[in-house]
């Protein structure tokens, strides 16, 4: 009869073996009872750390396998004034969240409510200034409008005090029905429509250029090239250079 050959056992090689499926177990339970350790929000103005961490439903700091981005980007945007989210979580237990926030455009006095800049409405709790809306707009046009403003650099939009339906009316003739007027923080006025709403984006340029401590009204309502302005208390109309952006 022929001898069964012995097989020798791989020491080196089942060390390895166990040595793998040690360190690979070490690591699943490391991430599977990782808590959050660390927490960072870039982005945000108007709405608070606090606020995000309490939407996001992690102050608690809980296990970081638990938290799914795409579960926290869901929590996050059902808030009007986050319009995106970026979550990066570390190995290290760190979470980082940055927001992309939709600014508050102007107080509306007639829903008591703050219109942000994506359009979507919220309970009036700022903190801050912010234009108010005094009068009652017809909807479609007051879609236009809100939409029209995400074209303004928004430190002109805080230099608005109040907008107000302005339509021009001539001899019981309408020549512009979309027509409002914004009553600046420095004393002036300006006439727009959100066809040339864009035009307020020169604001500051033509207030530099205007005679000092003389207060008006700007026209940027018209296609014309040329701005209008007209001082207060005068009948005359004059023209004000500007530099295009």
């Amino acid at each position: 009869m022929e001898k069964k050959k012995e097989r020798k056992i791989n020491i080196i090689g089942l060390i390895v073996i166990i040595l793998v499926v040690y360190l690979t177990a070490s690591f699943v339970y490391y991430l599977m009872t990782l808590p959050i350790k660390n927490i960072y929000i870039y982005g945000n103005n108007f709405v608070s750390d606090a606020e995000i961490i309490e939407t996001a439903g992690i102050k608690k700091y809980p296990s970081m396998i638990k938290v799914g981005r795409n579960k926290l980007k869901k929590k996050l945007l059902k808030n009007a004034f986050i319009d995106g989210v970026k979550i990066k979580k570390k190995l290290n237990g760190t979470i980082k969240i940055t927001i992309n926030e939709s600014k508050p455009l102007f107080y509306n006095r007639n829903t008591n409510k703050i219109v942000l800049l994506n359009g979507k409405e919220v309970d009036s709790k700022l903190s801050y200034k912010v234009p108010s809306l005094i009068n009652i707009v017809p909807n479609d046009l007051y879609k236009k409008l809100v939409n029209a403003f995400s074209k303004v650099n928004y430190d002109i939009i805080l230099q608005i005090s109040e907008i107000e339906y302005s339509p021009d009316v001539i001899n019981g003739k309408t020549i512009d029905s979309d027509r409002f007027l914004l009553r600046m923080i420095d004393g002036n006025s300006v006439y727009i429509n959100p066809v040339n709403i864009k035009r307020l984006n020169n604001y500051f340029d033509v207030y530099d250029r205007l005679p000092d401590n003389v207060k008006g009204t700007l026209y940027f309502d018209s296609n014309s090239d040329n701005n209008m302005f007209k001082i207060y208390g005068q009948s005359e109309v004059s023209e004000v250079s500007q530099n295009e952006n």
